[in-house]
């Protein structure tokens, strides 16, 4: 993801689990459709003017996916378009790169023209590089969306408040836009069904929203390498044990990070590196247990020691950051402290000692 430095292999894994997770989500989004089953029956006139609406403001399409989209035929037949009862229940027009190298799949705007498709579940036009506009208020009217995927556009405005009408919607991925404002409230409303949420990668700004912290089944939360600001809440443990991904890197979060972190038990990677957090690190972590694979804590304002306890809880760590603070004392000792390099802890935190840094001994000598 993009904007993010990471040192060593805590980059690579980290990157690994978000692809891996993100497309799982899109995956599983997506087949669930399909699996409910299409059918050609001709769709009707106005689903098929909402799509040659959407074509029309179309400038570039050098993949030529929609070639095929000519009003005097059955949208049903059309490319990228899958159909149930006669309806259009899914768009799904993510670029092929073995078809396209040119890195730019269609230029154009957004627009509203897809929000008039009522039986829409899956709306996906990520990574097509060029499409540009507002995300438009009308989202919301699309009822029974399950899955919508703009990412990695030039979309800019603000996310609609509107989006709280997605009362099914499972996967919800904005982020890899200029976008700008504030997370609106309303995403709280999406209820339980929401189970992956990437707004990261964008100019978002102010605070997360108490009501997203309601969501309490999600499983993947990417805020990352935006422009959002404030505490974080101690509400950001009433995510439970559902969450496996929560990364809030590369913000302008301060204050102390809240001891509710360690009500996470089935994350796997937590990262809230490169903010202004300050205060010690919560001992709660520990609580996590085995299940934490990654935890990133690196360039921050971080004071005290790593808690000694860490060595003995957190046994399945494999990648670990806490370079860029201002850490003192021993740095915990055996598995699976033992194994992270010099560059897991410097540069920053001139007061730590032990393995891999000088001995405590030495080091308080100097």
């Amino acid at each position: 993801m993009g904007g993010r430095l990471y040192s060593g292999s805590s980059s690579t894994m980290t990157e690994l689990l978000f692809v891996l997770g993100f497309g799982f989500w899109v995956i599983q989004s997506i087949v669930a459709v399909k699996a409910a089953g299409g059918t050609t029956d001709e769709c009707p006139a106005a689903e098929r003017d909402a799509l040659l609406a959407f074509k029309a403001g179309i400038k570039e399409d050098p993949s030529g996916q929609l070639a095929n989209w000519v009003a005097s035929t059955d949208c049903c037949t059309w490319s990228n378009i899958l159909c149930r009862d006669g309806h259009v229940i899914s768009l799904d027009l993510r670029p092929d790169p073995a078809f396209d190298n040119s890195g730019i799949f269609l230029t154009g705007p957004l627009g509203s023209s897809l929000c008039n498709l009522p039986k829409l579940e899956v709306l996906d036009v990520s990574e097509m590089q060029n499409l540009t506009g507002p995300i438009p208020t009308a989202i919301g009217n699309l009822k029974n969306l399950l899955h919508l995927d703009v990412r990695d556009n030039k979309l800019t405005g603000s996310i609609p408040s509107t989006v709280g009408n997605l009362k099914k919607l499972n996967f919800l991925s904005l982020g890899g836009n200029p976008i700008t404002g504030v997370i609106p409230s309303s995403i709280g409303n999406i209820g339980a069904s929401l189970n992956y949420i990437f707004l990261g990668d964008s100019s978002l700004s102010g605070i997360i929203p108490n009501s997203l912290y309601g969501l309490t089944n999600l499983t993947d939360l990417f805020l990352e390498n935006s422009r959002l600001s404030g505490p974080l809440s101690p509400l950001v443990g009433n995510l439970g044990p559902t969450l496996l991904v929560l990364d809030i890197s590369s913000n302008k979060f301060t204050g102390p990070l809240p001891s509710t972190l360690g009500k996470l038990t089935s994350v796997f990677l937590l990262d809230v590196s490169s903010n202004s957090f300050t205060g010690s690190i919560p001992p709660s972590i520990g609580n996590i247990g085995h299940t934490l694979f990654n935890l990133e804590l690196y360039n921050n304002k971080l004071t005290g020691t790593i808690p000694p306890k860490f060595a003995k809880q957190l046994t399945g760590l494999a990648a670990l950051g806490l370079q860029g603070n201002l850490l003192t004392g021993p740095i915990p000792q055996g598995a699976p402290f033992s194994s992270f390099g010099v560059d897991s802890f410097t540069p920053g935190n001139p007061g730590l000692c032990g393995h891999p840094l000088p001995a405590c001994s030495k080091h308080r000598k100097l």
